[in-house]
């Protein structure tokens, strides 16, 4: 009987093991596209904070000072977003390599 139970006990690990490399592996794509859109983002803001130099200098008046209102607060929502994406990175790539370890187990 042990010799059964020991076969279902490593068909059973094996199994969560496929499983637990499998569910790092759609992590891992799932970080990878978060990374192509934030770089894809990120070109966005590199190109609106080139605008701003290049043309709002030249502004003045309520448009500019309306203007700047929103120009900040793209710039807080950008470094938002920033903090948003370390953490979701890092929380990411510690599940991967916690679910790595549990499939090499």
């Amino acid at each position: 009987m042990d010799a059964i139970d020991d076969l279902f006990d490593d068909i059973e690990r094996r199994r969560k093991s496929k499983e637990y490399s499998r569910d790092a592996d759609q992590l891992e794509s799932y970080l990878h596209e978060v990374q192509r859109i934030m770089e894809f983002l990120e070109e966005g803001i590199y190109l609106f904070q080139n605008s701003h130099q290049q043309y709002a200098s030249d502004w003045s008046g309520r448009s500019k000072s309306s203007y700047e209102d929103i120009y900040n607060d793209i710039t807080q929502s950008t470094f938002h977003l920033y903090d948003v994406r370390d953490e979701l990175f890092q929380t990411l790539r510690l599940e991967i390599s916690r679910l790595r370890e549990l499939a090499s187990a």
